[in-house]
């Protein structure tokens, strides 16, 4: 055995040893910490996108569903409950909010809940209580006998809390388009837009903890359902007689099957569904090439608590 050997390291030789371990464990952390801060960052990011895309979505399965029908001449506008009304909202210099209320035949529901009535949605931006921000809420009303423009917070549910823009634009067929839309106007009097562009921008904080508004997040979502007429029409005026239906079940029937559900929804998804189910032929439920009434017959129906459509196939 030699004599270095039989003395261990020297000093130097420990310093050394030392100084390159830490050199490593410095590397080391400050890669760890890159890798940290990155995962934290897509972290966040994943998590904003998924909040933005949560509320649009929530937004545009209600949207779908917008229902209106066209008031009759001369009817008392107070009487009439369908209404799409939207208006911008300005909390302050940097924050835009917007209200939305119109009537819709999807209302949102937990999985495995029974069929909803027509109901009254209202989404609108209220400033934060936390006095920074805004927050976005989501109100759902039974559709009433009479309009209700005005909004009334009782039962709101906060959909944001860190909003820092809300914004609606909307496409017209035919119909003048502002800076929002009312179906009670002169100009959109009874009528839907076929497209509304919903915009939400979300608060974020940057590495200061100091708040800064995110990207903005916009979806265009299509309004398939028209304004319903219900001013009879010639071609679906209702007609005596019974149609055919073979093992199918015929319109007449089919009502009759739910002649408690409708007398016990409200008094206004009632009057409607009878005033149209007036216009419509005793034909079968499941024509190939239902009438333009019975389209309109189909979706009231489709609104109404408890009803199954595979019934009356």
């Amino acid at each position: 055995m030699s004599a270095r050997a039989a003395h261990g390291f020297t000093l130097l030789e420990v310093l050394v040893a030392v100084f390159i371990m830490a050199l490593v464990i410095s590397f080391a952390f400050q890669a760890y910490q890159g890798i940290a801060e990155a995962y934290e960052r897509v972290s966040e990011i994943s998590s904003r996108d998924r909040s933005a895309r949560i509320v649009l979505d929530r937004i545009e399965r209600e949207l779908v569903g917008a229902v209106m029908i066209e008031r009759e001449n001369g009817a008392d506008p107070l009487l009439h409950p369908y209404l799409f009304f939207a208006q911008p909202l300005l909390h302050d210099e940097s924050e835009e909010g917007f209200e939305l209320r119109f009537v819709t035949q999807t209302p949102l529901r937990s999985p495995g809940s029974p069929p909803a009535s027509l109901a009254l949605v209202t989404y609108g931006t209220v400033t934060a209580k936390s006095g920074h921000g805004i927050e976005l809420l989501r109100q759902e009303e039974p559709l009433t006998a009479k309009l209700a423009k005005q909004v009334e917070w009782s039962a709101e549910q906060i959909v944001a809390d860190n909003v820092a823009l809300f914004k609606l634009s909307f496409s017209g067929d035919g119909v003048p388009v502002g800076e929002g839309w009312d179906s009670t106007g002169v100009a959109q009097l009874d009528q839907l837009p076929t497209a509304v562009e919903v915009s939400v921008t979300l608060w974020e904080t940057d590495a200061e903890g100091d708040p800064w508004p995110g990207p903005e997040f916009t979806r265009v979502v299509n309004l398939p359902v028209r304004p319903f007429r219900l001013a009879p029409e010639d071609a679906d005026t209702a007609a005596g007689g019974e149609a055919d239906c073979g093992d199918g079940v015929t319109v007449t029937a089919c009502l009759d099957g739910y002649k408690n559900e409708i007398e016990a929804a409200s008094p206004s998804l009632a009057a409607v569904i009878r005033d149209t189910r007036s216009q419509v032929k005793d034909a079968c439920w499941s024509a190939p090439q239902p009438s333009a009434a019975l389209a309109r017959l189909k979706v009231l129906m489709g609104g109404l608590p408890g009803f199954d459509p595979g019934e009356c196939r």
